[in-house]
């Protein structure tokens, strides 16, 4: 999904800009996309 709106990724601080693709996180926490990609092989 694309944000709509300018917010921060809680997952790495940094800013999400409308247009970039996001994800919710197991807590159902708007992220980064590729933050959830570098977690997934993670323990």
């Amino acid at each position: 999904m694309k944000a709509k709106f300018a917010t921060s990724c809680t997952s790495c601080g940094d800013k999400i800009q409308p247009g970039k693709e996001i994800l919710k996180d197991k807590d159902e926490n708007w992220v980064h996309k590729h933050c959830i990609d570098d977690s997934d092989g993670l323990p």
